[in-house]
């Protein structure tokens, strides 16, 4: 068994940052990530081949990745690429698969950096070939230079959708219109928070001002009703909230859209850990515990960025370098530079806070009230199991989700419920009459994620 002052889990932002800064602090480091490079969603594409201008690197994002290669080759980090994890302890032993074989690592300290995922709530039609997340948009065109079609609707009006719509546009696509739900007014006190950080307030504007620029259709209130198609999206169909039929309907001919209703932090590794979690109402998700050095409730592991609450980059840049900073404060290996650092990044960190209360504060969370589900949606699509068959089940009286599972299958595919375990749990809360923070997420089993046999023989 391997053995490491620090074991970090995910290659993302947070998890670089936190790498980065233990390594510099002289600890003997791992680094762990299903990926073959470094980087997570948003430094992974850094330095590839981009559509024109599309996405130019910004905030240093290919010098950031390279210097902390620098780091980690100085420092002899050891980093595990196209590495899973598959279970973790309270004593912080990991069992990892990577290279065909099963490995374990002990870390005196680990920091669960696993980022988050999309988060989309069914409509009728979301499966159609031709629907996709705002970050799939975004990784196919920064990834592969793939304009993922021609003719857009995107749904949605968190920063993420936003970012999409902006770079469809740069690649040449045409918005046929955005369907965003009303949001609250902008206070003086918001706008007060959101100056805290001008740099990325000012970034957000000027989604807004190019949406403007082209002329985009903005929708304000409107759903999907239906997706036209079967082998591939050719329209949609999209009604205003509060109209049952009328005038308010409008068919739109396109090929592709583009939805998201915010992000949902990867609690697995954590929750396995034994980290305990917390609900929270602004956001509408779990998330661990932890405190003032994002440590969480089990000694030694530590969770930070967008795997707590889904915040951006500057935010999970942050947690990492305050998260490994702590370690090595603890751990008697940080000289006052590094203590006035980690006094530096806190304050910073406060401050970045205040302005993502405002953000979250303007941004509206959808709800299924809002979507007008038939008995055919697809609810589970790795079981393909529909809105009208867990209807009938909590309609015998089913009041956990064990139950449900047993009845249905859902939540029980290869993805374990990641897609659709926010939207179950609404669901059998709404029939059984209970609270979000009333349904807790399971504690996930060994393994994680998919392992091949072969794998689970090769031990090594």
């Amino acid at each position: 068994m391997m053995m490491y002052d620090v074991i970090v889990v995910g290659a993302g932002p947070a998890g670089l940052s936190a790498a980065r800064t233990a390594a510099e602090a002289g600890l003997k480091v791992a680094l762990i990530d299903d990926q073959t490079r470094v980087g997570g969603q948003y430094f992974r594409h850094a330095g590839v081949n981009r559509i024109g201008r599309l996405l130019t690197p910004r905030f240093g994002r290919a010098p950031y990745i390279h210097a902390s290669l620098s780091v980690f080759d100085n420092c002899g980090v050891t980093v595990l690429s196209q590495a899973t994890v598959l279970d973790i302890s309270a004593d912080r032993i990991l069992t990892v698969a990577v290279g065909g074989s099963i490995t374990h690592l002990r870390g005196d300290s680990v920091v669960v950096a696993t980022g988050a995922r999309e988060r989309i709530l069914p409509f009728p039609g979301w499966t159609t070939p031709g629907v996709i997340g705002a970050g799939a948009a975004q990784n196919l065109m920064k990834a592969s230079g793939v304009i993922p079609g021609s003719r857009v609707l995107v749904m949605g009006s968190n920063p993420l959708c936003l970012l999409a719509a902006t770079s469809l546009l740069r690649c040449g696509a045409k918005i046929v219109a955005v369907c965003a739900p009303c949001r609250p007014p902008l206070t003086l006190s918001a706008l007060l928070r959101l100056m805290r950080r001008p740099d990325i307030f000012l970034r957000g504007l000027s989604y807004l001002l190019m949406l403007k620029l082209y002329r985009v259709q903005v929708l304000t209130d409107y759903s999907i009703t239906n997706v036209i198609g079967h082998e591939r999206v050719t329209g949609v169909v999209v009604r205003q909230f509060g109209q049952r039929f009328g005038s308010s309907d409008q068919r739109l001919d396109l090929d592709l859209v583009v939805v998201n209703d915010g992000l949902l932090p990867n609690i697995e590794v954590a929750s396995r850990a034994g980290c305990e979690l917390e609900w929270q109402s602004l956001n509408l998700v779990w998330s661990p515990k932890r405190n003032s050095s994002f440590e969480s409730t089990v000694r030694n592991v530590y969770v930070v960025g967008d795997c707590v609450t889904p915040s951006g980059v500057e935010n999970a840049l942050l947690e990492g370098a305050i998260a490994a900073s702590s370690i090595a404060a603890a751990r008697g290996v940080a000289d006052s530079i590094r203590l006035r650092q980690l006094s530096t990044l806190k304050r910073q960190w406060r401050r970045l806070q205040k302005f993502r209360s405002a953000v979250v504060e303007l941004t509206l969370q959808e709800s299924f009230d809002r979507r007008p589900l038939t008995d055919d949606t697809t609810i589970c699509r790795c079981e393909d199991v529909s809105f009208a068959s867990i209807m009938r089940a909590l309609s015998h009286g089913i009041q956990d989700l064990s139950a449900l599972k047993a009845e249905t299958r859902v939540c029980m595919g290869r993805c374990q419920g990641r897609t659709c375990m926010h939207t179950v749990l609404a669901l059998l809360g709404r029939a059984a009459g209970k609270e979000p923070d009333e349904l807790r997420p399971p504690v996930p089993r060994f393994p994680l994620r998919p392992v091949k046999i072969g794998e689970l023989i090769n031990k090594s």
